[in-house]
């Protein structure tokens, strides 16, 4: 009995770690890190190929990148990009 609660226990612990250092999704992404500054505007309003350029401008000259990684902006960017309605 105490064998199989040893192995509950310690897969719940591995899943919990796994878990806990997977990248957050792109829309958990974009939602955190843009709220952190601002209300979430309606992106039905750009094209497509306006994201990156509203991402960099919010890290550069918006002091977002002290929010912002680069890498997660590239993120924020491509979801913005697939997820825009034409």
């Amino acid at each position: 009995m105490r064998r199989g609660l040893a192995v509950v226990a310690l897969s719940a612990a591995v899943f919990g770690a796994w878990w806990y250092t997977q990248p957050p999704m792109p829309a958990e992404l974009y939602r955190a890190r843009c709220a952190a500054c601002h209300a979430l505007p309606d992106m039905s309003r750009y094209q497509r190929n306006e994201m990156a350029e509203i991402v960099r401008m919010m890290r550069e000259s918006n002091g977002g990148e002290d929010v912002i990684g680069g890498k997660e902006a590239e993120i924020i960017a491509r979801y913005l990009e697939e997820t825009r309605i034409p």
